[in-house]
């Protein structure tokens, strides 16, 4: 499926994306990630797995997610062994957990957590079926399961840590005393949660209209955050809650700039610019304002679906965040308007000229890595915006050359799986850099389609980046 068909997809066809479902989806190709990693240099393994994962792709992007899901698992058990699948984990694998919220006031004891099919199994249930769960390092309870939905309750009130704390749910089938499939989940409890809530809320309302500075913009996005979480909704991503309502009620309090050189992590931001707000994930590496030297910046733009948590906690889980952060990069993961993410590239010359007038930015080291629709924009702000970028990486995509003499000598990385529905357009756009005099790196990579480019594509970006750092 090439990938000209991929966003016609977007435009004529009218999915329903439950959150939930991005969210299993999602959990589901971390666990693949990870699995991945473990087996990187066994090629058999990977010539196995990845046709496997190709698949899942065009399932997901024919909007059909408990397909895409399965297609995954049996791409992780690929990487595994070239053995068949046992019934019963088969069986295990199609079960979805989902808490009856993410997140409880902190004098809730118990987390109520149902179990049912995400997707057919096609293989009976075995005998003698168990989940066990717990939260933390709390108890842990267990519960048979005769029949589907099941529902357990888990103690989350007395498991150890804080009162306010953001946990991990984590939940084991189990069947003759093994343990078959294991799900893992971010929940959280809050002290007086619909009261704290509520007060973010209502400081949010208070924001000017359109806010001016990051920290009015960032604190009316905390607020909708943590009253969705509050309001039971599932979102894409593990949010860590606990420290969201935090957020949100320092931000109702300050008066000076908050997301400064001083304060390191890693936040969710809205920043205006101009008449427009771009949202935002950034980690601001530690010890910024000692180094007393500027420090590189890496942009990061998303594919298309996806949204500004895709590079942290997806894509090799989050190898090209991790990379830069070794580095002491501050890194910036923006997000695409429109529906499925498939809207204009977004402003990053503006997002860079804001976060400039908080952080130690260089703006001779500035990089951008887009994969799939964001390569496109990569390759397009690269044009509107000549001599802004000391680099560029297009990963799984291609994109337009308009304006030549605009990437002219601009060190451009062209990667691509062999596997890639976007082959071709990756080879026409090598093609189009190089005619545009553009200093390309152009590698194809066995055994690789559109998914795993990223992960297996960054320690060679990183290296082409660095060596013109």
């Amino acid at each position: 499926m090439r990938f000209t068909t991929l966003i016609a997809l977007v435009f004529f066809s009218t999915p329903t994306f439950a959150q939930s479902d991005r969210y299993e989806l999602g959990r589901r190709l971390h666990d693949f990630e990870v699995t991945w990693d473990r087996h990187a240099d066994d090629a058999a393994a990977k010539k196995r797995a990845a046709p496997i994962v190709s698949q899942a792709v065009e399932k997901y992007f024919g909007f059909d997610i408990p397909t895409a899901s399965r297609l995954v698992d049996a791409a992780r058990h690929a990487l595994e062994s070239a053995d068949p699948v046992p019934a019963p984990v088969r069986w295990a694998d199609a079960l979805q957990v989902l808490p009856e919220k993410r997140v409880v006031d902190a004098s809730v004891a118990d987390l109520t957590v149902a179990v049912k099919p995400f997707y057919k199994a096609e293989v009976e249930r075995p005998k003698g079926v168990v989940v066990r769960a717990k939260i933390g390092n709390g108890k842990s309870v267990e519960s048979s399961i005769d029949t589907l939905p099941a529902t357990i309750k888990v103690p989350i009130k007395d498991a150890p840590g804080p009162t306010s704390a953001d946990l991990k749910l984590v939940v084991e089938i189990v069947t003759d005393g093994n343990v078959i499939a294991t799900r893992s989940l971010g929940v959280a409890r809050v002290e007086n949660l619909a009261m704290r809530v509520d007060a973010i809320k209502k400081a949010a309302k208070s924001a000017p209209t359109p806010p001016t500075t990051i920290e009015q913009a960032s604190f009316v996005l905390l607020s909708s955050l943590v009253d969705d979480l509050a309001k039971g909704k599932v979102l894409e991503t593990d949010y860590p809650t606990s420290r969201l309502v935090f957020g949100g009620e320092r931000l109702a309090k300050v008066t000076e700039p908050y997301y400064i050189a001083s304060r390191p992590g890693e936040f969710w931001l809205r920043i205006p610019v101009g008449k427009e707000q771009a949202d935002v994930r950034i980690r601001i590496p530690p010890k910024l304002e000692e180094k007393k030297q500027l420090v590189p910046i890496l942009f990061v733009l998303h594919g298309l679906s996806g949204s500004e948590n895709l590079f942290f906690d997806g894509y090799g889980n989050g190898i090209v965040p991790r990379l830069a952060s070794e580095r002491g990069w501050i890194v910036v993961a923006t997000k695409v308007t429109g529906p499925l993410g498939s809207g204009p590239a977004p402003d990053v010359a503006g997002i860079l000229d804001e976060l400039s007038k908080r952080y130690p930015i260089d703006p001779k080291r500035v990089y951008l890595i887009g994969h799939s629709l964001g390569a496109a924009h990569a390759i397009l702000l690269a044009q509107r915006h000549p001599g802004r970028f000391a680099g560029i990486a297009a990963l799984g995509g291609s994109g337009r050359v308009t304006k030549p003499e605009a990437l002219k000598g601009l060190p451009v990385f062209v990667g691509c799986g062999k596997l890639d529905f976007a082959l071709t357009g990756a080879k026409s756009l090598q093609k189009s850099l190089e005619d545009a005099k553009a200093a390309v790196t152009y590698k194809e990579y066995d055994d690789i389609e559109h998914m795993l480019i990223v992960r297996e594509a960054a320690a060679d970006v990183f290296k082409l980046f660095v060596s013109k750092d």
